[in-house]
């Protein structure tokens, strides 16, 4: 049975806040310790991102069954819109011309970018996020709302080196580019009522646009 919450939506915000905080900070703190051990390449910062990304969304998915807080992952009925959708995705990434023409180190870039970030933000924002929103704010339009500003901030985390150099361009530029994609992701998850549909999208986003 799902906990249910009489905290005030002050207390659900101070969790959330603090819980993207760890994220970001155990990322940011495990690649600083990680990375200089293998070459300095933009291939091996990202391998070592995505281990460790798979080990935080690990992390959030047994944090979630501590806390009794449901995910919805999965629709209620897999639908035949669901698997042919499912199939389209899984065409496009089995053909995108990287694959063949960079071999190795595109597919595990694609892994990275497009299976691997998704699952992990997905099951965060539109998951737990959303799912721990509603124990304390009723309309969902408001949560499709603080999501969008959530993700936004968000993504300052993945910023510190231009943070560091002073990039403000680039640094807002990521802000912008957080902020649109939980409008859209967002918008999705508000309809569907699940993060298995927003994975997909959030994946085929990436594979065009990242």
């Amino acid at each position: 049975m799902i906990k249910t919450d009489t905290h005030k939506p002050a207390h659900i915000l101070i969790e959330i806040f603090a819980l993207l905080l760890l994220l970001q900070g155990v990322l940011a703190l495990l690649k600083h310790i990680i990375v200089p051990f293998f070459p300095n390449t933009i291939f091996n910062e990202k391998m070592v991102t995505m281990v460790i990304m798979v080990a935080l969304t690990l992390f959030l998915i047994c944090y979630s069954k501590t806390k009794q807080q449901k995910l919805s992952v999965f629709p209620g009925k897999f639908g035949k819109g669901y698997v042919i959708c499912t199939c389209i995705v899984a065409v496009l990434y089995i053909a995108t011309p990287a694959n063949f023409l960079e071999g190795f180190p595109a597919v595990m870039s694609l892994l990275y970018g497009c299976i691997v970030t998704p699952v992990y933000e997905e099951l965060l924002f539109r998951g737990y996020i959303w799912e721990k929103s509603k124990r304390a704010i009723k309309n969902e339009k408001i949560i499709y709302a603080l999501n969008i500003v959530l993700f936004a901030v968000w993504h300052i985390g993945y910023m510190i080196p231009q943070i560091a150099v002073g990039n403000w361009i680039a640094v807002s530029w990521k802000i912008i580019a957080g902020a649109g994609y939980g409008l859209v992701i967002g918008f999705v998850r508000l309809r569907t009522k699940n993060c298995y549909s927003t994975i997909l999208l959030h994946g085929i986003l990436n594979l065009f646009m990242v």
